[in-house]
């Protein structure tokens, strides 16, 4: 039977707030939007969610499910490398049989904060890939791969996702950490093998005042806390620049990379954005914990491919999604006309847009998957009485059309 979900207020990007409708579902695709006084009883199963609001599901773009574990162990830090070595030295004494059991936990908290699709960052060669197949998220599963991780290329698992289309729910990219985990010479590699794959990327990049000075061949931290105590050094084989014009010179067949927090940029770097157009994800509160910058709020709220993403574990203090939009939702208000409205817009088709599925999920429209979540309505205003939810104010979630969470 077909579904309608019914409620008060629906809101979605882009669109005026729609009042007393139904949303159509014909298995897991949004065929329309109708008044609720055209609902038939014997045609529809109608849900009825009354003084509620609809949108979008949330899509967290960016997040370590499996360093849950991380928090509670860390002890304080002054630098981001400082912070750095002490998650090499945690992971290297881990027992990796845990990892589907904090990945779990983690996903738990993201469908409870309103998440439907998550940008999860891989660096267990797929511990996490079966939790997050049970749960039935939406998912974007960005494979990490740094000079110690690029034989994991060979493993059965990666050859798999490359190979097959796990599920239909499982989007797969690969993940070159960062520039200071990776020689220019590898990094290259990764580059070409995406290409000839036809696989998109995501990178961390500009995260740390650390990783500027680094790339400009000035005096870091990294040397000090982080490559004297490994084997292998870095080396970057270009001439000193930002970390952005480091990556766009070697980025020269142009392939899709999603950069992952950007909050230390120059002037040419945004000008660099903005010719390229580059996809990118901010984590404001986790850039934050880690001591360093806030990125450009201004820019990349108006940016036209600007997601959010809460981190993991190891750089926040919680992986509430709400938590991480009533953050931005403060510091943009004083700045960004109608910041309400625009956070919503990276919370959803933003986030889409910056892992490359917005032709799927991202807004309530016609054609596309239904990957949609409720809330009570407790502000007047819906932007706000979003903004303003908690946990026990979300009153449904659907993925793929199939409803995960009903209160």
């Amino acid at each position: 039977m077909i579904q309608a979900i019914k409620a008060k207020l629906i809101v979605t990007p882009g669109q005026a707030p729609i009042r007393d409708s139904a949303v159509i579902i014909k298995n897991n695709i949004i065929e329309k939007i109708i008044p609720s006084t055209e609902l038939k009883n014997n045609y529809y199963k109608i849900i009825d969610l009354k003084n509620s609001v609809i949108l979008p599901g949330f899509i967290n773009s960016h997040i370590h499910l499996e360093l849950h574990w991380v928090q509670k162990l860390l002890e304080p830090f002054k630098s981001f490398p400082s912070w750095l070595n002490q998650i090499i030295k945690l992971k290297k004494n881990f027992n990796n049989s845990k990892i589907p059991y904090w990945v779990n936990k983690s996903l738990n908290e993201c469908i409870n904060s309103g998440v439907t699709t998550i940008g999860e960052i891989s660096s267990y060669d797929g511990l996490d890939y079966k939790p997050i197949l049970d749960k039935k998220i939406r998912a974007v599963y960005f494979y990490e791969l740094t000079n110690s991780t690029l034989k994991n290329i060979e493993n059965k698992f990666f050859q798999s996702l490359i190979k097959n289309k796990p599920n239909p729910l499982i989007n797969f990219r690969i993940f070159p950490h960062s520039i200071y985990s990776l020689d220019t010479k590898s990094l290259k590699g990764i580059l070409a093998f995406a290409k000839k794959h036809n696989i998109k990327l995501g990178m961390h990049l500009s995260e740390s005042i650390d990783e500027v000075k680094y790339s400009k061949r000035k005096r870091n931290n990294f040397e000090d806390e982080v490559f004297s105590k490994t084997s292998h050094k870095p080396t970057i084989e270009t001439k000193p620049t930002t970390p952005l014009e480091y990556l766009d010179t070697l980025n020269r067949n142009r392939q899709d990379i999603t950069l992952i927090h950007m909050n230390n940029l120059s002037q040419n770097d945004f000008k660099i954005l903005m010719k390229r157009e580059y996809p990118v994800i901010i984590c404001p509160r986790s850039n934050l914990y880690l001591n360093q910058k806030l990125p450009n709020i201004k820019f990349f709220m108006n940016y036209m491919k600007t997601g959010l993403g809460t981190d993991g574990l190891s750089s926040n203090l919680s992986i509430n999604f709400l938590d991480e939009i009533n953050f931005l939702y403060l510091n943009a208000k004083k700045i960004i006309n109608k910041a309400e409205e625009k956070i919503l817009s990276i919370a959803t088709i933003g986030g889409a847009k910056a892992l490359g599925i917005d032709n799927e999920v991202g807004t309530i429209e016609i054609g596309k998957k239904a990957d949609i979540i409720a809330f009570d309505l407790i502000n007047k205003n819906p932007y706000l009485s979003i903004i303003h939810s908690k946990k026990r104010n979300l009153k449904m979630s659907m993925i793929n059309g199939k409803i995960i969470k009903l209160r």
